[in-house]
């Protein structure tokens, strides 16, 4: 009965229950959702860096962490490939060369990280085939002399790029609806080409205006950019012996992972094309890079990479980038803090609300006691009722969250017009999905009961204390 009644009270002030309510909704909301879109980050950050840049597990020789020093090789690679392949946990293994070197075309020149891969090898454990570009080649799909792979950052960096609206791209931006009214006024850049991005952004700022060309530039700038395959790229490094090699390779392919930095750093060869110029035989690399079926592994399987490799320097991917790992294992604390936070101002606003209708119905309440309801259930109805205010609120707040955490993460939030650059540069992608696991749902409820039970303590004491000879003698 006590449950009945401590419901009923709750909307004896509808308006003022009604505040909290709503207080309580957009507060869980807010809080739930963003939280869901820094998991949701998190993830995806997890993801690119595990299938794109450090893949699951990496063995190296230990000297080679120290300096990246391409003197420190692991020898007779094949066998020790072999053995982790049978690993029933590995989904695929690739051997690297890596070198730091220099990369040059007649254009520009940047320092790279070399990475000499077994093509075959390399597709089964870092999604880089699948990133590339459109209109940017294959993967070393095309029989050619001494192809090379590079990002897209890098290939603007070397100048291989430029812009050129054409009958095609404008068909495709068509589509968009915010472009369809600069479309017609576009036709005069039909087919002309601009060197650099600069150059492009120049003439949409004399076509159409600062104001306008800042709203509508990233679109066009990314429909219309192309790529200088075929060009020639002159790599240069300190080989295996001592003494200066260079070599020279086409581009075949142009990749984007998310991660400019990575873009801007990693090209791609084959290991047969440059362990001849870094004087090195068959059999030697720097790294081996480990795919698993599942990250929950990843510990296991290092251990038996150990065991089959002694001497040799084994990290999983948390330890090789230990931010992304720190990303991860914190998000379930900056939910607690986040919402602890939230709750913590709200629970301030329910004991106004609570301790209001305590005052308001002291004469009711002495009546209670006089009829010999106990000072225990007094104290059990306000507390009751506070839970339900809170309660109601969380409640209708976590449902309206799951609704738009659900859409939100099959669509995905697209924040790449606004903000690609900026993402990209500390690698994480401009597209989110927002996430969040039913255990923090759990977890956010008690909370919510917690918080209602404290917040009750100060309200339902009061109607503790009161005398009910006193209480019915005053006039309300």
């Amino acid at each position: 009965m006590i449950w009945s009644i401590s419901w009923k009270n709750v909307w004896r002030n509808k308006i003022r229950s009604l505040v909290v309510i709503v207080a309580f909704t957009f507060g869980i909301f807010g809080g739930v959702y963003m939280v869901a879109v820094f998991v949701g980050m998190i993830e995806s950050r997890v993801k690119l860096a595990i299938g794109n840049e450090a893949s699951h597990i990496q063995v190296h020789n230990p000297g080679y962490l120290d300096n990246n020093e391409l003197k420190y090789t692991i020898e007779d690679y094949h066998k020790y490939v072999d053995q982790i392949e049978q690993i029933p946990e590995v989904k695929a293994a690739s051997p690297r060369i890596k070198i730091l070197g220099m990369a040059s075309t007649s254009g520009n020149a940047s320092g790279v990280m070399i990475n000499g891969v077994e093509v075959d090898r390399e597709r089964q454990v870092t999604g880089i085939a699948e990133s590339l570009v459109e209109g940017g080649g294959s993967f070393f799909d095309e029989d050619g002399r001494k192809p090379i792979v590079i990002g897209e950052k890098l290939a603007k960096t070397l100048k291989l790029t430029y812009y050129q609206i054409t009958s095609e791209d404008l068909e495709r931006l068509a589509e968009r609806k915010n472009l369809r009214t600069v479309l017609p006024l576009l036709d005069s850049l039909t087919d002309k080409q601009y060197r650099s991005e600069a150059d492009m952004d120049k003439a949409l700022i004399s076509l159409l205006g600062k104001a306008e060309a800042d709203k509508v530039a990233f679109h066009i700038k990314a429909a219309s950019i192309k790529y200088r395959l075929k060009r020639k790229i002159v790599l240069s490094f300190q080989s295996l012996d001592g003494h200066i090699a260079y070599d020279a390779f086409r581009v075949v392919g142009i990749y984007k992972t998310g991660n400019s930095a990575f873009d801007g750093l990693n090209l791609f060869v084959r290991m047969s094309d440059i362990a001849p110029a870094a004087s090195m035989h068959s059999g030697q690399v720097n790294q081996i890079a480990i795919l698993l079926t599942s990250v929950e592994h990843d510990d296991m399987v290092a251990e038996q990479v150990r065991e089959i490799m002694p001497g040799m320097d084994v990290q999983t991917w948390d330890e090789i980038m230990p931010e992304a790992g720190m990303y991860t294992s914190a998000m379930n604390y900056y939910l607690f803090i986040f919402m602890v936070i939230i709750l913590l101002a709200l629970g301030f606003g329910i004991v106004n609300t609570m301790l209001m209708a305590v005052l308001e119905r002291v004469k009711e309440l002495g009546m209670l006691m006089a009829i010999g309801m106990n000072k225990k259930r007094v104290f059990s109805m306000i507390m009751l009722e506070t839970i339900f205010l809170g309660l109601t609120g969380a409640v209708l707040g976590m449902v309206i969250s799951y609704g738009l955490i659900w859409y939100t993460g099959k669509t995905g939030l697209d924040l790449t017009s606004m903000y690609q650059e900026g993402f990209e540069a500390i690698g994480f992608s401009p597209m989110i999905y927002p996430s969040i696991g039913w255990e923090s749902f759990f977890q956010l409820i008690l909370l919510v009961i917690l918080t209602g039970v404290l917040a009750a303590i100060y309200p339902a004491r009061k109607a503790m204390k009161l005398n009910p000879a006193e209480a019915l003698r005053i006039d309300m």
